[in-house]
């Protein structure tokens, strides 16, 4: 992870005003929108993140596990092509950018975006680590941020909540959580010895495929068996057709939006 990462805790300028923005939570979504207000000076815009630097996914920085989008999907690029933080302009100052054309990749490695993450982290201003948020009020006319440690609440016009998934145990597992049944999120961290043991992996999606690859690569010794469960009727691969990428485009979102509120409901679930 870069080292240039930029952890202001000096706040108490926007204390005597109301801010034009605030983002609670400093992670893509809410890093992505900083980056982009860089570009915008007029816009007073401060990100809080409760933690003490930033960090993406640490816990799942598996060997060989890779981003599910292009590279192209960065933090500004189908916005702003020509912004100083896109992931094009993070290769070409880590002096990579021939290396990378030449690797001919079909795509990018978590780790590596990860890296480039911190790296736009590390150049931005208003970003606010060590800052936990305790409550939100508003009086119809500007929200009140209230933060640990601070007397008076932080005010700005709008808000963006930006805070992320938070691990979630099945109920059966939860009285079991411990050294020997634990979630994904910090597998990486963890120090395992799976030698000899029976392994379950419960979940379909990607992350569980990345996990049981990891297990049968002996990334933590050879366990003695390896079962993979899921709610799904089948492993299906990721639909990466022009069809279905459609969904996550501009022009379907306005289109979603104009919808009647009746209609989105049953189009979400299918």
């Amino acid at each position: 992870m870069s080292p240039r990462i930029n952890m202001q805790d000096n706040v108490q300028d926007s204390e005597q005003h109301t801010l034009d923005f605030a983002g609670l939570g400093i992670g893509p979504f809410n890093l992505s929108i900083a980056a982009l207000l860089a570009e915008l000076p007029d816009v007073d815009a401060q990100f809080f993140d409760a933690r003490p630097a930033f960090a993406w996914h640490p816990g799942m920085m598996l060997p060989g596990a890779r981003l599910q989008t292009s590279y192209l999907k960065d933090l500004v690029t189908g916005v702003a092509p020509t912004s100083p933080y896109s992931f094009l302009n993070y290769l070409v100052t880590q002096r990579r950018f021939y290396p990378f054309l030449c690797a001919e990749l079909p795509a990018v490695s978590r780790r590596e975006y990860a890296d480039y993450l911190g790296w736009v982290a590390g150049q931005l201003h208003g970003l606010h680590f060590g800052q936990r948020i305790e409550a939100v009020e508003t009086d119809g006319e500007a929200f009140a941020v209230h933060i640990g440690g601070r007397r008076q609440p932080l005010r700005a016009r709008a808000l963006c909540l930006g805070t992320g998934l938070t691990p979630r145990l099945p109920d059966c597992a939860r009285p079991h959580a411990g050294a020997r049944c634990f979630h994904n999120s910090d597998i990486a961290q963890r120090q395992l010895d799976l030698r000899g043991l029976r392994v379950a992996v419960v979940g379909g999606g990607q992350s569980g495929a990345e996990v049981v690859e990891a297990v049968l690569a002996g990334q933590w010794g050879e366990p003695a068996a390896l079962n993979w469960l899921s709610r799904r009727p089948n492993f299906e691969a990721l639909d990466e057709v022009a069809f279905s990428n459609e969904y996550f485009s501009p022009q379907y979102v306005d289109a979603f939006y104009q919808l009647e509120c009746g209609r989105k409901p049953a189009i979400v679930a299918q």
